[in-house]
């Protein structure tokens, strides 16, 4: 009868650490599936960024011919 108790007992524990390592895994995988979300929000935003400044450096080049054209048409 003790023999039956200390086995169901290690069967026990056995389970307990194997739904223990199955919470914690699946909270590892949530936690980087996080960060990879976090991180390829952060890609989207800097090419939103980066788009921007190519069109104000578009605009800013456009306006600098202008510039320049008017200046050669007063000379």
């Amino acid at each position: 009868m003790d023999r039956k108790q200390n086995a169901m007992g290690v069967k026990r524990r056995l389970a307990i650490l194997s739904v223990a390592a199955c919470v914690t895994l699946s909270g590892v995988v949530a936690v980087s599936g996080c960060g990879v979300r976090e991180g390829m929000e952060k890609v989207e935003d800097a090419k939103q960024v980066k788009k921007q400044v190519e069109k104000q450096r578009n605009e800013l080049e456009k306006d600098l011919r202008k510039g320049q054209e008017n200046l050669e048409e007063g000379q």
